[in-house]
């Protein structure tokens, strides 16, 4: 019998992630996926995500709204709602979720009264400056399986009692997404957004930073450098964490009196890899600029401490949410105007055959369930990258937790 699957969804940013992972798992014959769509998906007039057509589809919940916590608190509600009535009507041998936005919080919640064994992806990792942080941590605790992206992320989470074997090291599926998306020249790419430049643009995104006391400060300082700047410009939106309103609205204004910079919602995972390839510098404060990037080895500037404790590569600089610190790092990076080498400590692009394979071959569900507490020194775990042994997919051994 396939072992059922139910992957869940919140946001734009984990559609592109998590894609790949699920074109792996409807591959199989041994796997049955279902994919919920919530949070950000519920917005009016969001797009339908690229759910693979072998997959099943459910929608449910509410988007957090990017206003005030009241709000967000409400919308979680919504959101676990939906995670519960999918759950009531169906039996799950596992269910996915990812990461540590509010809206994939109220996933795991919802699941742990069903009891439903939950995989965790991108645990044990830090973002110091952003309530995330603990969201992640809380989804960890909730888990009974961990695909962590790499060896720091997997030592952290049995310093914090998760047993080892529950632990697999396969990477960021994100990767994998940029890894097989097909080049696109500038010109090309400028015509799918409609955009009046092609390339050597600064690529802005720029999320509230939820844990300190100016959410808003990262933004202020990025709009005041770009102000002070003639390179084009293209932002992408703000995610809708409380907070995420008033940025949106801060670039809106900007746009008014700078004819060379664009906004676009979302860019998806074939425009997206396309865009790093061809900005001159990624600036703000997405997760995205010390996960991806590095894979195109494009310069990033990372604008405060949302992304504090998140390891990175040689191609991040890390500068305070000060007009003139990132002023002086972007006229830097735009006079060199160098790539750096490939450089990413999340993995090789092959983490989607390994998650798969791993939910494939799930423990049995009574000692998934039955979790203990990890005591004594800390473990060494494989990093499949650095083994030289096969490319993930060419064989199952390995991937299952022991």
């Amino acid at each position: 019998m396939a072992v059922r699957i139910l992957s869940v969804t919140s946001s734009r940013a984990d559609v592109g992630i998590l894609l790949p992972v699920w074109e792996a798992l409807a591959a199989r014959h041994d796997i049955e996926l279902h994919v919920l769509a919530t949070g950000m998906h519920c917005a009016p007039d969001a797009p339908d995500p690229p759910i693979p057509a072998a997959a099943a589809r459910h929608i449910g919940g509410a988007d957090l709204g990017g206003g005030a916590g009241r709000d967000a608190a409400s919308a979680m509600v919504a959101c676990a709602q939906a995670v519960s009535d999918l759950l009531a009507r169906m039996r799950f041998d596992c269910m996915l979720v990812i990461g540590d936005r509010l809206d994939m919080l109220p996933a795991a919640f919802a699941a742990t009264p069903y009891n439903v064994p939950i995989a965790h992806l991108h645990g044990g990792e830090l973002t110091l400056g952003a309530i995330d942080d603990r969201a992640r941590h809380a989804m960890s605790k909730l888990s009974h399986l961990h695909f962590a992206s790499g060896r720091e992320a997997a030592v952290r989470l049995a310093c914090m009692g998760e047993e080892p074997w529950r632990i697999l090291v396969t990477g960021a599926p994100g990767l994998d997404t940029l890894a097989r998306v097909p080049a696109m020249l500038a010109a090309d790419f400028a015509a799918a957004l409609s955009l009046p430049f092609a390339d050597g643009f600064v690529l802005a995104t720029v999320h509230p930073e939820t844990n300190a006391p100016n959410s808003a400060a990262p933004m202020r300082a990025v709009l005041d450098a770009l102000d002070a700047s003639d390179a084009p410009i293209l932002f992408t939106a703000p995610n809708s964490d409380p907070g995420g309103l008033a940025l949106r609205a801060m670039i809106e204004a900007f746009l008014v009196d700078h004819p060379k910079a664009a906004f676009r919602e979302t860019l998806g995972p074939v425009l997206y890899p396309n865009a790093l390839r061809h900005a001159v510098v990624m600036l703000g404060n997405s997760s995205s600029g010390l996960i991806e990037a590095g894979f195109f080895g494009l310069p990033v500037i990372d604008v405060g401490g949302r992304q504090t404790g998140r390891g990175s590569g040689g191609n991040v600089r890390h500068v305070s949410a000060d007009a003139a610190a990132v002023r002086a790092a972007l006229e830097a990076v735009l006079r060199a105007r160098a790539r750096h080498a490939r450089e990413t400590p999340y993995g090789d692009g092959h983490a989607a055959p390994r998650i798969a394979c791993a939910l494939a071959r799930l423990p049995e569900r009574e000692r998934l369930l039955r979790k203990s507490f990890h005591y004594g020194t800390t473990p060494s775990f494989e990093v499949p990258w650095e083994s030289g042994g096969p490319a993930a997919g060419e064989s199952d051994r390995g991937a299952r937790a022991p």
